[in-house]
């Protein structure tokens, strides 16, 4: 998948969850394949948002590069940690699931956030990520019966569960972020 392609299958993941994985519910490609032609495309745009919006509003290079690069490459570890997570939790909610299956879910959860996250280069619109990764609950919510195969009885407390191990990861990496940026800049980075 092509960049171009990356970002269209993301707006119809967007548009209509539901029926993007039904159809790709079974399609063969690899975890690498995943990670690399999609995730890593759409990470990119998170990148943008937030090197833009750190340049323009903090005024600061070096700032501005580690901030996006960070994001850029714990956005990327992170959706690969909660598809290890999905894939690793669903023995124990009757789903017999592949990794690649749990990973594409992963990367479908989080693309909402990746294409939202363009607002960063306004920081004080960049809350508005919250807002994707609300729709990504939804995308999963709807996901773990259609990619996983969770019976009914499950997906519930199969969502809450992914999905408190989920916060915890996104805390941890924008906890991370923010102590590498504070350690290498100081507060003064953020204007303090």
């Amino acid at each position: 998948m092509n960049p171009m392609g990356a970002i269209r299958h993301a707006i119809d993941v967007t548009r209509s969850p539901a029926s993007v994985m039904t159809a790709y519910r079974d399609a063969d490609t690899s975890v690498n394949s995943v990670i690399i032609n999609y995730v890593a495309v759409l990470a990119a745009i998170d990148f943008i948002g937030t090197l833009l919006g750190d340049l323009i509003f903090y005024h600061s290079a070096g700032f501005a590069v580690l901030d996006a690069i960070l994001y850029y490459v714990l956005g990327i570890v992170q959706v690969f940690v909660v598809g290890f997570i999905i894939w690793k939790l669903a023995p124990n909610f009757g789903t017999n699931t592949t990794q690649v299956r749990s990973m594409r879910l992963a990367a479908y959860i989080f693309t909402p956030y990746f294409l939202i996250s363009i607002l960063k280069i306004i920081p004080f619109l960049g809350v508005l990520v919250i807002l994707g990764l609300l729709y990504g609950l939804y995308i999963f919510y709807l996901g773990i019966p259609i990619m996983l195969g969770t019976p009914q009885n499950q997906v519930i407390t199969y969502l809450v569960v992914a999905l408190i191990v989920t916060f915890v990861v996104y805390f941890v990496i924008s906890f991370i972020v923010g102590a590498v940026t504070v350690a290498a800049f100081g507060l003064g980075a953020f204007g303090i």
